[in-house]
């Protein structure tokens, strides 16, 4: 049996990553949404996702961008913040931006990009 060597939990998904450490990252992302305070309705999403035919990162269109390769996603785009939530960022639509899952993938929230 498999055993995490960061919190020793024995569950595994399908990508061998362990379920309860993502668990736990779940919960720490959403008490610091709560902190940080704002919110967006899905209307305001998706109103924002309308009026971007591009992702605000690399500036391709959709359809441009390759699909995902987890055919449980049947879109290219995500939602990203342009203030990380781990640096303090609200869930406030003003601090949201439609991004390609490459872009968003590829941000790290520990490392503030200053432009």
């Amino acid at each position: 049996m498999k055993i995490c060597t960061k919190c020793g939990g024995s569950r595994f998904n399908s990508w061998n990553r362990c379920m309860d450490c993502r668990n736990m990252r779940a919960v720490a992302r959403a008490e610091r949404i709560k902190k940080n305070g704002g919110s967006h309705t899905k209307h305001e999403w998706e109103t924002l996702l309308s009026k971007s035919p591009a992702c605000a990162v690399c500036g391709r269109e959709w359809a441009q961008v390759a699909l995902r390769p987890d055919p449980r996603y049947k879109n290219t785009w995500t939602k990203g913040h342009k203030t990380p939530i781990y640096h303090g960022g609200s869930d406030d639509i003003l601090n949201i931006q439609a991004e390609c899952y490459e872009c968003n993938f590829k941000k790290n929230a520990g490392k503030l990009k200053v432009s």
